[in-house]
């Protein structure tokens, strides 16, 4: 059986204290000499230089002719320090066997980028940077781990005694994003998810297209993609566009011609289209109205309404005909249609007729009815006021208009009435005639205008 010895520190001086000459003892008979022992010395790690109480013996293992009892053996392993130990040889006992320490390496363990976790041999040592005084010589496999980055994997064959730096450069598995936009605090959206405000680096994305997005309150949004690479940025520029704004525009009284910068946009109510943000100027234009302008100040993508009243630079005009029955224009526009007053007889001056908003300044007056000749007057009309104009008379003209046939003739004439029980009319200038229905053959219109007055009014 094969004496095993532990090694754990040197026993040189212990060797030469034990083994030293001892002084010279009284004279004595000798002890019979004992047999040599053929003794086999091994070691683990083997191969270590072997000398035994002072002689070199070689290398492990080694098989010695050794005396029984005690010896002092000093190994040296390959690169490591020398091992002084003790051990017994005997003739049941032939064989010793030394467990010698192990060399070490020192390692320092770092990073690029510093943080990761370490393990050797499959077992975690700690994060870099990081120090492992003592690692047993040979060979071994070192693991580095760091959230967003490959797994990097090293295997050293460590040899003593030189120390050993190990420090890899981690590649990302993940990339980042920069995102600049205009305007500044647009949102940025990464994949569906909201990441920040304009100027931004998204940092830890995936590798591969994702979809971005950018935002911002009164502008046209902008969608595209972004190809992520592994350790890289990517950087993207977004100008976002304006969204335009509108106005529109309401007056009273409307039908008011609208400008809006200079630029004709038709007549109220109108909407003005398509205008960017900032100051717009509008002016609105009515026949009848002073003028009125403002300037407005459009927001992005706002949709305003301006109202405008406008001041009436207007005054009336009042008139009155004989007969009735007399369309007055002013200004080439009819205006109405004079009226009979009330209880008054045929031909007499009718009620006044009132026509309102009359732009100011001279305005010409044109007074016009079937069988009478035109007239016409200039009023002048100042605003806020009403022009009364006297009664205008109108110069009867023998047109015939209506046609009455009895037994005996046919009649021509301008109609007069209709009663109810004769039609009257004026048969030459001056001479007017009654026709009762019961003598009327046939009667017939030869002018419309007579409709007017051969209708009763309504209601009646």
């Amino acid at each position: 059986m094969k004496n095993r010895i532990p090694v754990s520190a040197p026993l040189a001086l212990f060797a030469l204290l034990v083994f030293a000459p001892a002084a010279p003892a009284a004279a004595a008979e000798p002890p019979p000499a004992a047999l040599p022992v053929a003794a086999t010395l091994s070691s683990r790690p083997s191969e270590a230089a072997l000398e035994v109480d002072g002689i070199p013996a070689g290398t492990t293992p080694a098989t010695l002719a050794l005396a029984p009892g005690r010896h002092v053996a000093r190994l040296a392993p390959d690169g490591a320090p020398a091992t002084f130990a003790e051990f017994d040889v005997s003739a049941d006992r032939p064989d010793v066997r030394f467990d010698l320490p192990a060399p070490s390496v020192p390692v320092l363990l770092d990073s690029e980028p510093r943080g990761a976790s370490v393990s050797r041999d499959g077992f975690d040592v700690g994060a870099t940077p990081l120090l492992l005084p003592e690692v047993p010589a040979g060979r071994h496999v070192f693991a580095f781990k760091l959230a967003g980055h490959r797994d990097h994997v090293a295997e050293l064959d460590l040899t003593p005694p030189a120390p050993v730096r190990l420090a890899p450069a981690l590649v990302p598995v993940s990339g980042s994003l920069d995102v600049k936009a205009s305007p500044d605090g647009a949102l940025v959206i990464v994949g569906g998810m909201p990441r920040g405000a304009a100027p931004i680096l998204v940092e830890n994305l995936p590798e591969g297209e994702v979809d971005v997005r950018i935002e911002a309150p009164g502008h046209r949004p902008f969608a595209g993609r972004a190809a992520i690479s592994p350790g890289k940025t990517f950087a993207l520029s977004a100008a976002l566009e304006p969204l335009p704004g509108s106005i529109r525009v309401v007056t009273v009284p409307s039908g008011a011609t609208v400008y809006v910068d200079d630029r004709r946009i038709g007549v109220s109510p109108v909407t003005a289209i398509d205008l960017p943000a900032g100051p717009h100027r509008v002016r609105v234009l009515h026949d009848g109205c002073d003028p009125a302008a403002r300037t407005v100040q459009l927001a992005l993508a706002e949709e305003r309404t301006e109202s405008f009243t406008l001041a009436a630079d207007a005054g009336s005009i009042r008139v009155a005909t004989a007969p009735a029955g007399v369309e007055v224009l002013v200004d080439g526009e009819r205006c109405g249609v004079t009226k009979p007053a009330p209880g008054a007889a045929a031909g007499a001056p009718s009620a006044p007729l009132e026509i309102p908003g009359i732009r100011s300044g001279a305005r010409k007056v044109e007074f016009v009815r079937a069988g009478y000749a035109p007239a016409v007057r200039t009023v002048s009309v100042e605003r806020g006021a009403t022009a009364d104009v006297p009664a205008v008379a109108l110069e009867k003209l023998f047109a015939p208009d209506f046609l009455v046939e009895t037994s005996v003739r046919v009649y021509r004439g301008v109609f007069v009435e209709k009663t109810k029980e004769a039609y009257r009319l004026e048969i030459e200038p001056g001479v007017f005639r009654t026709f009762p229905f019961k003598d009327v053959v046939r009667a017939e219109i030869l002018d419309d205008s007579v409709l007017d007055r051969l209708l009763p009014p309504p209601g009646k």
